[in-house]
C-alpha cells in the first residue's frame, strides 16, 4: 500500500494548488494581452481559471456536498488538460484556427457522465478519470515533442517530463484503486491522491514557466525575422544577406545572383511611387516563386534584387541559373501583369571560391557583370505595363 508521510492534509495541499493557479491565471492574463494574435494563449488562460475552480469545487466539497463538488472537480480539471492541448496544437501550429473546437465539450460532458453515474464506486470513477486524463496527457507530450526544433527542444522536454510525472502518478492511482479489494479505496481517504496532487503542484508549476518560456521564444523568433526581412516585399534584407553569407563563406561554397531593374526610374516619374512599389514587390513574388532548395531572395534596396545560393561554387552551374533566372524574370515582364513593369531586368552573378572568399568581393564580380548584361542589352527607357 501507497504511504505518505503524515506531515500536511490535502486540503492543505488543495489550497497550495489554488494560489499556484491563481499565479499561473494571472501570468497567463498578462501574456495573452501582450500577445493577443498569437494562437493557443486563450486555451491556457481558461485552462489556468479552469484549474483554479476545479480545486476550490475540491476545497469546498464539506459546504457543496459530494454530490456537487465531486463533478464539479474531476470534470472542470479535464476540461482544463484538454485546454492545455487544444493550446499546444494551436500554438505549434497543428491544427488551424476554428478547428476543433469540440474537443473540450465533449471531453467535459464525458467526464461528467462517467463522475455522476458512478459517483459512489470511488475505485471506477477514479479509475475511468485517470484513464481519460492519462490519455489527454500523452496527447500533449506527443503534440510537444512532435518536430520540435532544436532551440525549443529543452523547453518542451521541460514541459514534457512534468507532465510524464503527472501521467505516472494516476498510473500509481489506478493501479491502488484497482488493488485495492472492492469497496475499500476511498477517495480522498487513500493515500495515492497524495502523490497526484503533489506532482499536480509540479505540473502547473513547470507549465506556467514552459508557457512563459515557449512564448518567449516565439516573440523572439519573431522580432528576428522581422529585422531580416524587408518591409515592403517581404522578402530577406541585406542583413539577412550578411547572416548567411557568414555562414556559408565559412565553407567557401556559395554564389550570389544580383539583379537590377532597367526602366524602374522610369516608373517612378512616371506613374508614382505606388506604381514602382508594386513593381518592386512583383519581382519580389517573382523571384520567391523561382527558388530551389538553399536559394534566398534578398532585396538590397531601391532597384536591386539579389539571390543567395547556398553550396555552389560552380561557376558553369551558377551560369546556367543565370540563363534561366534571365529567361524566366525577362520572360514574364514581356508577357506584362497589367500594371508598370520594368524594362527588363540585368543579372550578373558570382562564385565563392573562385570570384573571392568574402560578401563584398562576390557583390563586386556579380555587379561588374550586371553591368556588363545591361551595356550588352540595347537601352530600354520606358517600362512595361
Amino acid at each position: 500500500m501507497l504511504s505518505w508521510p503524515d506531515v500536511i492534509d490535502l486540503r492543505t495541499v488543495g489550497i497550495m494548488i489554488i494560489m499556484t493557479c491563481v499565479i499561473s491565471s494571472m501570468v497567463s492574463i498578462v501574456i495573452w494581452r501582450l500577445n493577443r494574435p498569437m494562437a493557443g494563449l486563450i486555451s491556457w488562460m481558461l485552462a489556468a481559471f479552469g484549474g483554479t475552480l476545479s480545486f476550490l469545487a475540491w476545497v469546498a466539497m464539506p459546504w457543496l456536498g459530494r454530490e456537487i463538488a465531486i463533478p464539479l472537480n474531476m470534470t472542470i480539471s479535464t476540461g482544463s488538460l484538454v485546454l492545455i492541448l487544444d493550446g499546444v496544437l494551436r500554438f505549434r501550429g497543428l491544427i488551424p484556427a476554428g478547428r476543433l473546437r469540440w474537443m473540450t465539450p465533449t471531453a467535459m460532458l464525458i467526464e461528467a457522465v462517467q463522475v455522476i453515474v458512478n459517483l459512489n464506486q470511488d475505485w471506477l470513477r477514479i479509475t475511468l478519470n485517470d484513464m481519460l486524463n492519462s490519455l489527454i496527457l500523452v496527447a500533449m507530450i506527443a503534440a510537444l515533442l512532435h518536430r520540435a526544433r532544436r532551440d525549443e527542444r529543452t523547453i518542451h522536454l521541460m514541459i514534457a517530463a512534468g507532465t510524464a510525472l503527472m501521467v505516472c502518478s494516476y498510473l500509481l492511482r489506478i493501479d491502488a484503486a484497482l488493488g485495492a479489494p472492492r469497496g475499500t479505496f476511498r477517495a480522498p481517504g487513500d493515500p495515492a491522491h497524495a502523490y497526484v496532487f503533489f506532482i499536480s503542484l509540479l505540473f502547473i508549476l513547470s507549465w506556467t514557466f514552459g508557457m512563459l518560456l515557449m512564448v518567449n521564444l516565439k516573440v523572439h523568433r519573431a522580432l528576428a525575422d522581422l529585422a531580416d526581412r524587408d518591409p515592403l516585399t517581404g522578402i530577406g534584407n541585406r542583413r539577412l544577406l550578411d547572416r548567411l553569407a557568414t555562414r556559408s563563406l565559412a565553407h567557401d561554397r556559395a554564389g550570389l545572383v544580383l539583379i537590377d531593374l532597367d526602366g524602374f526610374k522610369h516608373i517612378n516619374d512616371s506613374f508614382g511611387h505606388d506604381q514602382g512599389d508594386r513593381a518592386l514587390i512583383w519581382i519580389a513574388d517573382t523571384l520567391r516563386g523561382l527558388i530551389r532548395p538553399g536559394e534566398t531572395p534578398i532585396r538590397l534596396g531601391g532597384d536591386e534584387f539579389a539571390l543567395f545560393i547556398d553550396g555552389t561554387g560552380d561557376s558553369s552551374d551558377l551560369d546556367g541559373r543565370v540563363a534561366e533566372l534571365d529567361a524566366d524574370i525577362n520572360g514574364r515582364i514581356t508577357v506584362g501583369a497589367g500594371f508598370p513593369l520594368p524594362a527588363r531586368v540585368s543579372i550578373g552573378a558570382a562564385a565563392a571560391p573562385a570570384d573571392g572568399s568574402t560578401l563584398d568581393a562576390l557583390i563586386m564580380a556579380a555587379d561588374r557583370r550586371m553591368y556588363a548584361d545591361k551595356h550588352g542589352f540595347r537601352p530600354v527607357a520606358e517600362a512595361r505595363s
